[in-house]
């Protein structure tokens, strides 16, 4: 089964003060040897062409100006590691312009295809979120064409990754990141997507967030009865399943961070509660969880054994996290349902390895049942 982890090109950190700081992973921060694939991210649209923010210089922020240097160790180290360059992310416009004509799509394709020949990639991502966009609409540019457009943009990107591929005389990969959200399926054609990728990656996170009425699981598997707002990964799976996906075609999406609330009341510990307000903006990545609160004594760490998830709770502050126990339930479940393996959001969150580790151990105890 795979493992697929996302790699931010911007500094590390959870909030603005650390970002600022502008430290970035390096090749020896990066565990190949547990990883299938690695998408970098993100590249964004100018037109029909692509840019990666990183490797320009910003206010008070130099350039991550090796960035493909490091890139390049790191498949020098691991060769059997695939490295791939997404494009999008949240709020990335761009894509509903570039889909809606023929010419548009073909110069894009063209030029991703550039860039996996100057880079020596292994494949594109497209992170468009999303195609037509959620009831009530979104900030992003959409269009109800955007449905259809989405697949002829992936079916114009595999055929020129296919061209190249016979070219270059190795295989390219092309994958898409789709949200585990029931409206998707209602406006995009998941059946035909898969036909054109190599993999779905559901993002099977953000379930609960400052957003949310109430606390909650930002990723629990299963659904508690209790959750006023019933939805789990895998429930989304399913969503995929009935609407014509393969489960060989889909990768389950893991948060290596953390979601967080203040003023929580101290009913059910905390869960499914009202709070006065959401903590960590960016949210808190298991480096900082590690460090800072899973060694407090004063967060105590709970299972809720039916949704498959774990989280701390001090009487005030309710932090929902991905940890071994939860990852290793996800390994079994993506077993179970012959999923092609899971995806990570993303690796400068645990550069420790601590999750990854565990996570690998879980698949590989699967793949030995």
């Amino acid at each position: 089964m795979l493992i697929v982890s996302y790699l931010r090109t911007w500094p590390l950190g959870s909030t603005e003060a650390e970002m600022a700081q502008g430290r970035r992973w390096s090749a020896q921060d990066i565990r190949g040897d547990l990883l299938d694939t690695i998408n970098v991210a993100f590249a964004l649209l100018d037109g029909t062409r692509l840019y990666l923010p990183a490797l320009q210089d910003q206010p008070g922020l130099p350039a991550f100006s090796n960035l493909f240097e490091e890139l390049a160790a790191v498949k020098a180290r691991y060769p059997q590691v695939r490295i791939n360059l997404s494009v999008g992310g949240w709020g990335a416009e761009g894509f509903s312009d570039l889909a809606s004509s023929r010419a548009s799509r073909a110069q894009f394709a063209a030029e991703a295809a550039s860039w996996i020949g100057r880079y020596n990639l292994d494949g594109i991502d497209i992170d468009w979120e999303y195609p037509v966009g959620p009831p009530g609409g979104q900030e992003i540019k959409s269009r109800p064409e955007d449905g259809e457009n989405y697949v002829r943009l992936l079916g114009d990107l595999r055929r020129e990754l296919n061209t190249l591929s016979a070219k270059l005389g190795r295989p390219l990969t092309l994958t898409t990141a789709v949200p585990a959200l029931a409206w998707f399926v209602q406006v995009v054609d998941v059946a035909r997507v898969q036909e054109q990728v190599d993999y779905l990656k559901l993002m099977a996170y953000d379930f609960y967030g400052g957003w949310s009425a109430t606390t909650g699981h930002a990723a629990n598997l299963f659904s508690n009865p209790q959750d006023p707002a019933g939805w789990s990964g895998d429930q989304a799976v399913e969503l995929y399943l009935k609407a014509g996906v393969q489960p060989g075609k889909l990768l389950l999406g893991v948060p290596f961070y953390a979601r967080a609330w203040r003023g929580v009341e101290p009913k059910n510990n905390g869960l499914f509660q009202p709070f006065s307000s959401a903590a960590y903006a960016h949210g808190l990545s298991y480096n900082e969880l590690k460090e800072r609160f899973l060694t407090d004594p004063s967060y105590v760490r709970h299972w809720d054994d039916t949704a498959k998830a774990a989280y701390l709770y001090n009487g005030s502050e309710f932090i929902s996290y991905e940890d071994a126990q939860s990852l290793g339930h996800k390994a079994a479940y993506a077993r179970r349902r012959g999923l092609a393996g899971l995806m990570i959001w993303e690796y400068g969150h645990d550069l420790s390895g601590e999750l990854l580790t565990a996570l690998s151990k879980s698949l590989q105890e699967q793949n030995e049942l």
